[in-house]
């Protein structure tokens, strides 16, 4: 782009055309042309005879200056002029296009790529090398990746932002051990970030440096979290200023699994405030489809927070008994799991028929005798269509025989097969005392639980030694003997505690070990963020994972992550998005529940600037605009001049052409968007009637923009 002054030109060899003007005005002057000198007698008879239709001899000095303009408007116009034009697209040497490729830059990346696209297209006609750096990911140190403008430019779709946000600590140690001088090109994302300014400041000392930053307020969704019974939204923004409502949509399937809102809420803040919270009341079976939150207005990872078994309140069966011993209340299996599970899930009782029926996550058998062949036939489909059976062994479970041979291991509900009766203390299959706790092995999903030391047994229903009964046991006691045993049956699980659910066998129901099995087997589920020690142990496989846009993508066959490390910063060896480890989920959000957003941060002398904002004016509309209306008055002059107009016809003339011309000089709204780059190829077409541009006529399309 060609600059004079505080304009620029897009198409300056257009100018030249201006040279022609003194030519045109020698031209203009011979017209019309002088009048030829007879002698002829009989002109006598004409004298005294007015002449009512006169023309001039030469044309006027005011009517030839009114013309010269007009034609330096169009010349002018036409070469694509703008006032203060964007800054650095032009200069010499490298020039360098730094972009923080964050999740704060999602909402607004079009605009930021028709940016670069413009200084591409400069540097290209300039013949400036480019290095086009992505904060996220900077060259290796000591390395200056220059490239052609056109090569880079090709390249640039496979540019996207990404779920998190850098520190931009690797990126200021690659400018640190640069040795040589360039200009820099900044795209901001508008946030804060702890070696921002150490950054710009390394850049300003290689060259000048622009930064171009959206004046708009950063959006974020913290995490939803669960606050007596409701659940509770936390939104953020970078600056305050303003008062902000913005809508919150909740995401998930229908009872068909067919992707849509479930619920919206507003929320609101106030003028000064960057924080804003609002709660949400839905009915258990509609909170637990909710798969994730959206800010509507914004189009980014940190406008979404996904869900997932801290935020749902799981529906658990469980079994009562409807014969056997009775026993106090507060001293039955019921008891206990009642406490264990009401916290955190829905508890339903009553027979396996109705719960089924009822759709519970988990159905839980406590200590019984044999299951009637219908409930147990219907139990053993519910468990392969993908439901998971938890049981409890005890005294009726240890005197049962159900199967050939009067053992109950032959139970098809059952993990492993058991022996006959039981083993106690003091028992003809006994131990002298009561055992603790193993170590859960890795392969477990209780590995790296705490196990208390006051946790023992007494007693336990022992299974039959098999070539499988190593692979099933999940928990087993220190002499070895299995206490929880575990198997597939079809899409669903069979678990077996092999001790009782109440404190009559162990005092593992007194413990908070108790819950905490529960937990890691997905039959309960904490109301907020795990905590280390829960997470100790365990491997988390990335089931679908985040981009910057707020969209869930499939993770493809990627590692294993340790359960400790799901509570670090995301980034590229933590990217946001669901993790899975057997049935449990947890969801790894862009933004922290501590998060907080505050905008960009720059050394002094460092004013950052928009592409949108109103210092950069396309002056071709006006200019357009000023030549046909001074073509028009010229029009209407000459008809004057010429004695073919009365006064009021002239008035009538000038209304009619001026309202017929207006409209062709209003600019395109569908173009008032439109990169740099694009109205230098064409700056004159958008300003020419639809008439001109008919689809009939090979090359041209009608323009949208005109009516």
């Amino acid at each position: 782009m060609f600059t004079l002054g505080p304009i620029g030109f897009a198409a300056p060899w257009l100018l030249t055309a201006l040279i022609a003007l003194p030519a045109l005005w020698w031209l203009l002057r011979a017209v019309p042309p002088a009048p030829i000198r007879r002698a002829f007698p009989g002109v006598i008879l004409l004298l005294g005879l007015e002449d009512r239709d006169s023309e001039a001899r030469r044309t006027p000095l005011w009517l030839m200056l009114l013309r010269m303009a007009a034609l330096a408007a169009m010349i002018i116009g036409f070469a694509g002029p703008v006032l203060n034009p964007p800054e650095g697209v032009a200069g010499r040497g490298s020039l360098l296009i730094l972009v923080d490729d964050s999740w704060a830059a999602a909402p607004d990346w079009q605009a930021r790529m028709s940016a670069i696209n413009t200084r591409l297209a400069n540097a290209k006609t300039a013949g400036r090398p480019v290095a086009l750096v992505a904060a996220s990911s900077p060259p290796t140190p000591g390395t200056f990746p220059r490239k052609s403008a056109g090569d880079i430019a090709q390249n640039l779709p496979g540019l996207a932002p990404q779920a998190y946000a850098p520190d931009h600590a690797t990126a200021l140690d690659w400018a640190q051990g640069l040795d040589m001088g360039f200009e820099t090109l900044w795209l901001s994302d508008g946030l804060d970030s702890p070696n921002r300014a150490d950054l710009a400041r390394a850049l300003a000392t290689h060259g000048a440096l622009t930064v171009l930053e959206p004046p708009a307020p950063r959006l974020g969704l913290l995490p939803a979290r669960i606050e007596d019974g409701l659940i509770q939204l936390t939104a953020l923004r970078s600056r305050a200023g303003t008062e902000q409502d913005i809508t919150i949509t909740a995401l998930g399937p229908d009872p068909s699994g067919v992707g849509r809102a479930l619920a919206r809420t507003t929320l609101s803040f106030a003028t000064e405030a960057t924080r804003a919270e609002t709660q949400l009341s839905l009915p258990p079976e509609l909170r637990n489809r909710i798969s994730r939150f959206r800010i509507e207005a914004s189009r980014s990872a940190g406008a979404l927070t996904l869900t997932d078994d801290s935020l749902k309140r799981r529906k658990v069966g469980l079994v009562t008994a409807t014969a056997g011993r009775e026993t106090l209340e507060l001293l039955s299996p019921g008891h206990y799991l009642r406490q264990a599970l009401q916290p955190s899930a829905e508890v339903i009782e009553g027979p396996p028929a109705d719960l089924i029926a009822a759709g519970p996550d988990t159905i839980i058998l406590p200590d019984s005798a044999s299951l009637a062949a219908p409930e147990a036939e219907a139990l053993e489909r519910w468990v392969t269509e993908g439901g998971q059976l938890l049981r409890f062994a005890g005294p009726r479970l240890a005197a049962t025989g159900t199967g050939p041979g009067g053992q109950p291991g032959d139970d098809p509900l059952l993990p492993v097969r058991l022996r006959a009766g039981g083993r106690s203390v003091g028992g003809a299959m006994s131990w002298g005392t009561p055992q603790h706790l193993a170590p859960f092995p890795e392969s477990s999903p209780f590995y790296g639980l705490a196990i208390p030391d006051d946790v023992s047994v007494s007693a336990q229903v022992l299974a039959e030694p098999g070539p499988e009964l190593a692979s099933r046991t999940i928990a087993a006691l220190s002499d070895g003997t299995p206490l929880v045993t575990r198997k597939s049956l079809g899409n669903g699980t069979l678990v077996l505690f092999h001790s009782s659910a109440n404190a009559e066998w162990s005092s593992l129901a007194l413990s908070g070990l108790f819950v905490q099995m529960l937990d890691r087997l997905a039959v309960a589920s904490r109301s907020g963020p795990p905590d280390r020690s829960a997470l100790a142990g365990t491997i988390w496989t990335p089931d679908r994972l985040l981009d910057g846009f707020g969209s869930l993508q499939d993770a493809g066959a990627r590692a294993g992550i340790a359960g400790d490390a799901l509570l670090g910063q995301p980034g590229p060896g933590l990217p946001p998005g669901l993790y899975r480890s057997d049935a449990r989920l947890i969801a790894v959000n862009t933004l922290a529940p501590d998060a907080s957003l505050a905008p960009a941060r720059w050394p002094a002398g460092i004013v950052p600037s928009w592409q949108g904002e109103s210092r950069e004016h396309d002056l071709t509309g006006p200019l357009l605009l000023a030549a046909l209306l001074l073509l028009a008055a010229d029009m209407i002059a000459s008809l004057a001049l010429s004695g073919r107009l009365s006064r009021n016809a002239v008035k009538n003339s000038a209304l009619m052409l001026t309202a017929l011309i207006l409209p062709l000089g209003l600019p395109d709204v569908s173009e008032a968007a439109a990169p740099l780059a694009r109205r230098q190829r064409q700056p004159w077409a958008r300003y020419l009637p639809c008439s001109l541009l008919r689809s009939d006529i090979p090359g041209t399309t009608p323009n949208p923009g005109h009516s």
